[in-house]
């Protein structure tokens, strides 16, 4: 009963929020988080006038924040939000530490429900990679599709991960799935680059 008024609430939160427009979240046959609590919406998505726009007057610190984007935006059009949400976020220094975490919501297809998974990244770089030789232990890895996070991937490795900035949001979202279900999004370097 209490997930079924959550999701109700949080739908008509989102119906209107999108003032009557239809927002189409990414979509997978997986649930990583199905439930959630102590949250604060935001929403990325084109504008009546075609440009990308954020919406997150809602956010509130030391909650989780959980970002709806439009699936049909790509990484390069979003990742200049998901630079300043992070920086946000996970900034050092302030008087109170944020320990909570970003999500992004996705619907479970195969399921018919919503769910969530956790941003493993802290920060976004927007530039190149910067070449030099790599510690033992350490790979870059690059990730342009899912299959690139489904190849046997290393626990006990560290990975330096580059996203192609031309890849859909959904595919982006079903990468982080994917990373979720290999058990390796902690083995990932806090910071991504978007290229």
């Amino acid at each position: 009963m209490k997930t079924q008024l959550f999701t109700l609430i949080f739908g008509a939160i989102l119906f209107t929020s999108c003032q009557q427009k239809e927002m189409k979240i990414s979509r997978s046959d997986f649930s990583v988080v199905t439930e959630m609590t102590d949250f604060s919406p935001a929403y990325i998505l084109k504008n009546e006038a075609g440009k990308v726009e954020i919406q997150k007057n809602s956010l509130i610190g030391n909650t989780h924040w959980v970002l709806s984007i439009d699936r049909d935006l790509t990484m390069n059009e979003v990742a200049p939000f998901l630079q300043e949400l992070t920086e946000k976020k996970h900034k050092k220094g302030g008087m109170h530490e944020d320990t909570k975490a970003i999500y992004l919501v996705y619907s479970d297809t195969l399921h018919k429900q919503n769910a969530y998974v956790k941003m493993p990244f802290e920060s976004f770089a927007l530039e190149e990679q910067p070449v030099y030789e790599l510690a033992e232990g350490v790979q870059s890895l690059l990730l342009k599709s899912v299959a690139d996070a489904k190849n046997p991937l290393d626990k006990i490795q560290t990975y330096l991960v580059r996203i192609d900035k031309n890849i859909g949001v959904e595919t982006f979202v079903n990468i982080l799935i994917e990373l979720e279900k290999q058990k390796i999004s902690e083995s990932l370097n806090s910071e991504v680059y978007v290229n």
